[in-house]
């Protein structure tokens, strides 16, 4: 029988799971993303299966109400699962309607959705029991980790001595454009949220040499960065003694369907608030205009302004956010 431990949610901050040492295994599924090239390593399976992760659970309904009572007199503490208490953790349905396991490296990064439903209960559990308790289920395929960013899937297979977490062969222009889709959708707005004037003063001043560095620190496998300094056209505008706005025009190479022909950086440095809006090219190049906000979620703001009125779309934009707050 799996030994389980629950945390009562709703006032956990650094509990179970931020005690955990996950982050080189989270700078391994990183790297392995970014380069989405090859297999994963044995090394990193071998991390994979020695490490404890995250399971969000919930109690089965007929739980004694007298048991959730008395968990829920000790929130945000580690609490062994009362003796006949079987909880039920949290399953996901892809598009073909797989169901998986959802599992996180960390509380951290179960948080980083701050749209999805609060889970009751969270597990910490060695891989490794997960991994048994998918084999003993008919209906679960594997599990997904972390899937509000790196979104791995782990089949588990039962012909196979071992289990491998899914990877895809790309070429390398689809590695390009891949990597285009990281650099403007996650890696530069959350360099300019997480270091918001020091990020944005380098942007301002460094242009296209501060963007190609960037895209540097994720060509870090054996594809060489494309781009060069004047692939990008960096237009400053002072528009108040509060708000500096940046219009960012991204290079022509690789530019493709879910890539952003150009980006919008907003700065107030009174409030030490950062604003990122991405034009993004969909299918048929038709092109819809994206906020991206610094907890992570994005809103999808319709079709994108025409070129002559982007700026003051934008303008009227950000001064609507500043005059709500």
């Amino acid at each position: 029988m799996l030994k389980f431990f629950a945390v009562i949610a709703g006032v956990l901050s650094v509990g179970n799971g931020e005690n955990m040492d996950n982050k080189e295994l989270e700078k391994m599924i990183n790297d392995m993303k970014a380069a989405g090239n090859g297999q994963p390593s044995k090394e990193f399976i071998d991390k994979l299966k020695a490490s404890h992760v995250v399971v969000p659970a919930l109690m089965p309904p007929d739980t004694d109400p007298e048991i959730i009572k008395r968990l829920l007199q000790n929130p945000g503490r580690e609490l062994a699962i009362p003796d006949g208490v079987s909880p039920q953790p949290c399953l996901l349905e892809n598009e073909q309607g797989d169901k998986l396991l959802a599992v996180f490296t960390s509380e951290r990064e179960m948080q980083k959705n701050k749209e999805a439903p609060k889970f009751p209960i969270t597990m910490r559990v060695a891989f490794e029991d997960c991994i048994k308790l998918i084999r003993k289920s008919d209906e679960i395929l594997g599990a997904v980790i972390n899937p509000f960013t790196h979104n791995m899937v782990f089949r588990v297979e039962e012909n196979k001595a071992s289990s491998q977490p899914q990877t895809v062969q790309v070429t390398v222009e689809q590695f390009h454009n891949l990597t285009r889709q990281r650099m403007e959708a996650n890696y530069l707005p959350r360099t300019l949220f997480d270091k918001k004037e020091e990020a944005v003063m380098k942007l301002r001043d460094g242009r296209g040499e501060y963007l190609r560095l960037l895209y540097e620190d994720l060509y870090n496998t054996e594809i060489a960065c494309p781009y060069a300094a004047e692939d990008f056209e960096v237009m400053s505008l002072n528009i108040s003694d509060e708000l500096l706005l940046m219009r960012i025009s991204m290079p022509k190479l690789n530019l493709a369907e879910r890539t952003c022909p150009c980006v919008f950086v907003g700065w107030n440095g009174k409030a030490q608030k950062v604003w990122y809006y991405a034009v993004v090219m969909e299918k048929g190049r038709n092109e819809v205009l994206h906020q991206l906000m610094e907890d992570g979620t994005s809103e999808n703001l319709g079709r994108a302004p025409e070129e002559g009125s982007e700026l003051t779309t934008i303008i009227d934009l950000i001064q609507g956010v500043r005059n709500e707050e």
